[in-house]
Protein backbone atom coordinates (compact mmCIF):
# COMPACT_ATOMS: atom_id res chain seq x y z
CA UNK A 1 0.00 0.00 0.00
CA UNK A 2 1.65 3.22 -0.76
CA UNK A 3 2.06 5.67 2.24
CA UNK A 4 1.38 9.45 1.35
CA UNK A 5 3.09 11.30 4.28
CA UNK A 6 1.34 15.26 3.41
CA UNK A 7 0.54 15.80 6.35
CA UNK A 8 -1.56 19.19 6.16
CA UNK A 9 -2.60 21.47 10.08
CA UNK A 10 -6.07 22.18 9.91
CA UNK A 11 -6.86 26.20 9.66
CA UNK A 12 -9.15 27.99 12.26
CA UNK A 13 -10.58 31.27 12.40
CA UNK A 14 -11.63 32.90 15.31
CA UNK A 15 -12.62 36.25 13.68
CA UNK A 16 -11.50 39.81 14.10
CA UNK A 17 -12.11 39.44 18.25
CA UNK A 18 -9.02 37.34 18.44
CA UNK A 19 -8.95 34.53 21.18
CA UNK A 20 -10.02 37.14 24.32
CA UNK A 21 -13.67 36.95 22.53
CA UNK A 22 -13.53 33.21 22.89
CA UNK A 23 -12.38 33.62 26.70
CA UNK A 24 -14.88 36.26 27.91
CA UNK A 25 -17.97 34.08 25.81
CA UNK A 26 -20.03 31.46 27.25
CA UNK A 27 -17.87 28.63 26.20
CA UNK A 28 -16.22 26.24 28.21
CA UNK A 29 -14.88 24.16 25.57
CA UNK A 30 -15.18 20.05 25.76
CA UNK A 31 -13.55 17.67 27.01
CA UNK A 32 -12.23 16.54 23.87
CA UNK A 33 -11.19 19.89 22.60
CA UNK A 34 -7.35 19.94 21.00
CA UNK A 35 -5.50 19.46 18.18
CA UNK A 36 -5.99 15.87 16.84
CA UNK A 37 -3.44 13.62 14.60
CA UNK A 38 -5.52 11.44 12.47
CA UNK A 39 -4.17 8.38 10.49
CA UNK A 40 -6.89 7.31 7.85
CA UNK A 41 -6.44 3.80 6.44
CA UNK A 42 -8.33 2.51 3.19
CA UNK A 43 -7.63 -1.14 2.43
CA UNK A 44 -7.73 -2.52 -0.98
CA UNK A 45 -10.89 -3.70 -1.75
CA UNK A 46 -12.88 -4.70 -4.78
CA UNK A 47 -15.32 -3.86 -6.78
CA UNK A 48 -17.18 -4.54 -10.41
CA UNK A 49 -13.70 -3.99 -12.01
CA UNK A 50 -11.63 -5.58 -9.73
CA UNK A 51 -8.99 -4.20 -7.18
CA UNK A 52 -9.38 -0.85 -5.83
CA UNK A 53 -5.89 0.14 -4.53
CA UNK A 54 -5.69 1.53 -0.94
CA UNK A 55 -4.47 4.50 0.84
CA UNK A 56 -3.53 6.00 4.19
CA UNK A 57 -3.72 9.69 4.68
CA UNK A 58 -2.32 11.62 7.72
CA UNK A 59 -3.65 14.69 8.62
CA UNK A 60 -4.79 17.04 11.78
CA UNK A 61 -8.15 18.32 12.81
CA UNK A 62 -8.90 20.61 15.50
CA UNK A 63 -12.13 20.24 17.67
CA UNK A 64 -13.35 23.61 19.25
CA UNK A 65 -16.48 23.31 21.83
CA UNK A 66 -16.96 20.16 20.24
CA UNK A 67 -16.81 21.17 16.95
CA UNK A 68 -14.36 19.15 13.82
CA UNK A 69 -12.56 20.79 11.44
CA UNK A 70 -9.49 19.66 9.44
CA UNK A 71 -8.67 19.19 5.99
CA UNK A 72 -6.08 17.01 3.80
CA UNK A 73 -4.30 18.55 0.94
CA UNK A 74 -4.94 21.69 -0.51
CA UNK A 75 -8.73 22.01 -0.77
CA UNK A 76 -9.95 21.54 -4.61
CA UNK A 77 -7.07 19.53 -5.57
CA UNK A 78 -7.05 15.89 -6.46
CA UNK A 79 -7.20 13.99 -3.33
CA UNK A 80 -7.89 16.71 -1.59
CA UNK A 81 -10.43 16.08 1.72
CA UNK A 82 -12.16 18.53 4.14
CA UNK A 83 -13.39 17.39 6.97
CA UNK A 84 -15.63 18.63 9.69
CA UNK A 85 -17.95 16.86 12.37
CA UNK A 86 -19.16 17.00 16.05
CA UNK A 87 -18.41 15.23 19.08
CA UNK A 88 -20.53 15.11 21.66
CA UNK A 89 -19.75 14.77 25.35
CA UNK A 90 -19.67 11.32 25.67
CA UNK A 91 -16.93 11.41 22.56
CA UNK A 92 -19.39 10.04 20.25
CA UNK A 93 -17.83 11.32 16.68
CA UNK A 94 -19.59 11.94 13.49
CA UNK A 95 -17.67 13.61 10.65
CA UNK A 96 -18.62 14.33 7.21
CA UNK A 97 -15.62 14.45 4.42
CA UNK A 98 -15.98 16.32 1.24
CA UNK A 99 -13.20 15.98 -1.42
CA UNK A 100 -12.03 15.04 -4.61
CA UNK A 101 -10.98 12.15 -5.93
CA UNK A 102 -7.08 11.06 -6.39
CA UNK A 103 -5.81 8.37 -8.45
CA UNK A 104 -8.23 6.65 -10.49
CA UNK A 105 -7.46 3.05 -9.54
CA UNK A 106 -7.93 4.09 -6.00
CA UNK A 107 -11.55 5.15 -5.99
CA UNK A 108 -14.38 2.50 -5.99
CA UNK A 109 -15.73 2.34 -9.92
CA UNK A 110 -12.50 4.46 -11.44
CA UNK A 111 -13.65 7.81 -11.78
CA UNK A 112 -11.86 10.27 -13.19
CA UNK A 113 -9.47 12.32 -11.13
CA UNK A 114 -10.48 15.22 -9.59
CA UNK A 115 -14.30 13.82 -9.28
CA UNK A 116 -16.00 15.42 -6.30
CA UNK A 117 -17.51 12.70 -3.50
CA UNK A 118 -18.52 12.54 -0.24
CA UNK A 119 -18.98 10.28 3.11
CA UNK A 120 -19.11 10.22 6.79
CA UNK A 121 -17.59 8.35 9.35
CA UNK A 122 -18.83 7.76 12.76
CA UNK A 123 -16.88 6.61 16.53
CA UNK A 124 -15.97 7.69 19.56
CA UNK A 125 -13.10 9.43 21.09
CA UNK A 126 -11.89 8.56 24.33
CA UNK A 127 -9.87 10.96 26.43
CA UNK A 128 -6.64 10.76 23.93
CA UNK A 129 -7.51 8.58 21.32
CA UNK A 130 -10.59 7.04 19.42
CA UNK A 131 -11.48 5.89 15.83
CA UNK A 132 -14.05 5.99 13.24
CA UNK A 133 -15.56 4.02 10.33
CA UNK A 134 -16.22 5.30 7.17
CA UNK A 135 -19.92 3.91 6.49
CA UNK A 136 -20.28 4.41 2.88
CA UNK A 137 -18.82 2.32 -0.22
CA UNK A 138 -15.39 1.52 1.14
CA UNK A 139 -14.05 0.01 4.41
CA UNK A 140 -11.77 2.75 6.16
CA UNK A 141 -10.35 3.42 9.72
CA UNK A 142 -9.42 6.72 10.87
CA UNK A 143 -7.66 6.61 14.06
CA UNK A 144 -7.23 9.60 16.50
CA UNK A 145 -4.45 10.56 18.90
CA UNK A 146 -4.49 14.00 21.01
CA UNK A 147 -1.71 16.18 20.39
Amino acid sequence: MKTLSFVAAAVLSIGANGPCAAAEGSSTGGPYDGEWSVVLVCADTQDRNGLVKGYEYTFHVSIVDGKLHGHYGAEGSPAAVVYSGEVGADGTLEVRAVGRTGHSDRTVGKVPQGTGYSYTLSGRLEHTHGEASRRELRPCTATFGKL
